[in-house]
């Protein structure tokens, strides 16, 4: 909806030109808060969704002690809306973000415990010199704050007024995962307010932060069918999601998550037109997305990709802020600048359903190995390095054929499985590069940590927000573009983590074999990945790598190794080529530097 920005001992220009670096979040409208005091600072840019013509922030509280800024959507403002009204609270708009502070006034820190939707807000409480941040459970908007005196936040890093300059300890952790989990962020003195927490800064002193939402695997006892229960949520969720002032589109592939969507929003009322990508490969699933919204009766199109769209990737790292090491970035780019083009401001997708009920290729494989002995376990390995490459592409799914190097991976996955830690058993297949300091120069590198909680919860404390998240919400905002995605609705997650644990989405695609035809609903996951291995795109990814990982470029920061970095300029696979777009991804943003 906006992009947030504000602190402490903020001047007004320092103000005014944050505003201006978050132009792109919120091209519709502009505004302010200062206390009367001077000390704390609020400032917003509107995308204008909801009440185009009155819900300009700041919001005020009837008696002027309370101001608050928000970026996002508040799905279930209405209902709390007459809450707050039956307890003597008036509002002038119809804008979702006009509630917080007179839920502030009543609710105080329980406060976003009560929003179900995707948020990240400021409230200013000038009775008790308080400032007071929150992020939503999922992280589905950012919200990055200095974390050394003085105190400035905002919603993307690039309109910090701070100086900026690269951290390097956890490089070690980014190489392995292509991300870093939150808080960290890679840049010295900036950090993230981690998703489902709240931070307090009380007489502009920050307090630590607070988590208020743990997905945790408490079983329910279920008063109706878990199928009906689930079409109930998820149908609320949808409606919650779709509602605004604006058109409204959908990002539409042919599996089975996006077409429930669609279906669900056809059925509410709401007919989205729909969007889809391809990159001009056999596994594109344009065609079929088409024929989907056909079937729907939706208006279509798409977006092919082509080797020269990777000329694209520096922009597309520079607007991102943080690195993620995935050359896909490229396509959250392209189909958001391709909707917003089409004169729409809001798109949904089906974010959530593979983190909710397994439907990963990497969350499968984690659960039947951890169901094995130890000695089955092995003999797998063995057997897999035995088997002709061959004969693995054809009975197995891979985003791409399998290479030595792939089968390698697997077979140690399997082999080492029983004594790894719960990282490596919950990341191993995910990972891209399992030795990161081969390309790193130095020893001052930390680790990545070793502590993570089960596997569904994992996909919320870092998976979600700091990989597959934050490549939708920079992407989509940097076209002036919300993204929503209301399978992400918390009241769905307590909900598939009550259930027992069944991979490749059983239970959902339950749900979809009820309302989708036996195409949709039972087609298998189809990885979505730029074909790198592929010419021409291995060449231009090449061409691109040689331009970006040069010894000069590399000699500036001292990060990564250039010698043992070279071979894979010559690589024709699929995982090489990958590393390969990870390491130009990750020096593509030290060049900022």
């Amino acid at each position: 909806m906006c992009g947030i920005a504000g602190g402490l001992n903020l001047s007004p220009e320092s103000l005014e030109d944050m505003l201006r670096r978050l132009h792109h979040r919120g091209p519709d409208g502009r505004g302010t808060y200062r206390s009367p005091d001077g000390r704390t600072a609020l400032g917003m840019t509107r995308l204008a969704i909801l009440d185009l013509d009155h819900g300009q922030q700041p919001f005020a509280s009837s008696c002027g002690k309370v101001h608050a800024v928000c970026n996002g959507e508040i799905y279930n403002w209405r209902e709390l809306r007459q809450e707050l009204e039956s307890l003597g609270h008036r509002f002038r708009t119809s804008c979702d973000c006009e509630i917080l502070p007179a839920a502030w006034l009543e609710w105080s820190d329980t406060l976003p415990q009560r929003l179900n939707g995707m948020f990240a807000f400021a409230i200013h409480d000038q009775r008790e010199d308080l400032l007071f941040l929150a992020r939503d459970r999922c992280g589905q908007k950012p919200l990055y704050h200095t974390t050394r005196p003085p105190f400035f936040f905002s919603s993307e890093i690039k309109a910090l007024p701070v100086s900026k300059s690269p951290s390097p300890g956890h490089l070690h952790t980014w190489l392995r995962l292509r991300y870093l989990p939150e808080p960290e962020t890679l840049y010295q003195n900036i950090c993230s307010l981690p998703a489902a927490h709240f931070l307090k800064i009380r007489a502009g002193q920050p307090e630590q932060p607070t988590r208020y939402w743990t997905p945790t695997a408490t079983p329910l006892q279920p008063l109706t069918d878990p199928l009906d229960q689930l079409e109930e949520l998820t149908r609320s969720a949808v409606q919650l999601a779709a509602k605004a002032d604006v058109p409204i589109a959908a990002y539409l592939s042919a599996g089975v998550d996006s077409t429930l969507l669609c279906k669900f929003l056809t059925e509410a009322n709401h007919a989205p037109h729909t969007v889809s990508i391809g990159f001009g490969a056999a596994s594109d699933e344009t065609p079929e997305a088409e024929k989907t919204a056909a079937t729907l009766g939706l208006t279509h199109s798409s977006v092919t990709l082509t080797p020269e769209t990777l000329e694209d990737l520096p922009r597309v790292v520079t607007q991102m802020d943080r690195p993620v090491g995935d050359a896909l970035i490229l396509a959250f780019d392209h189909l958001a600048q391709h909707t917003a083009r089409a004169g729409y401001k809001v798109v949904l997708g089906g974010e959530g359903p593979d983190e909710h009920f397994c439907g990963y290729s990497f969350q499968s494989a984690y659960l039947k190995a951890q169901r094995l002995p130890p000695l089955f376990q092995k003999a797998i390995s063995a057997a897999l390095s035995l088997t002709p490459l061959a004969l693995l592409n054809r009975f197995a799914q891979f985003p791409a054929p399998l290479d030595p190097t792939s089968r390698r991976k697997i077979a140690r996955y399997l082999k080492d499985f029983s004594a790894a830690s719960s990282f490596d058993q919950l990341t191993g297949l995910h990972t891209l590069i399992d030795d990161p300091e081969t390309f790193l120069t130095g020893k001052d590198h930390l680790p990545p940590s070793t502590q993570l909680p089960g596997l569904l919860e994992s996909q919320y404390s870092h998976w979600l927000p700091d990989w597959s998240l934050i490549r939708q919400d920079r992407n989509s905002m940097a076209h002036s573009l919300e993204y929503r995605a209301p399978f992400l609705d918390h009241r769905i997650i307590d909900f598939a983590l009550s259930q027992p644990i069944q991979p490749d989405k059983a239970l959902w695609r339950a749900l979809a074999a009820r309302h989708l035809p036996p195409g949709p609903s039972q087609r298998t996951k189809q990885p979505f990945y730029l074909p790198l291995e592929q010419e021409p795109w291995r060449a231009a990814l090449v061409a691109l790598a040689r331009r970006t990982l040069t010894k000069q470029a590399l000699t500036s920061h001292g990060f990564l190794d250039l010698s043992q970095i070279e071979p894979l300029f010559h690589a024709r696979t699929f995982l090489p080529l990958k590393k390969l777009a990870a390491l130009t991804i990750l020096q593509l943003w030290l060049a900022q530097f």
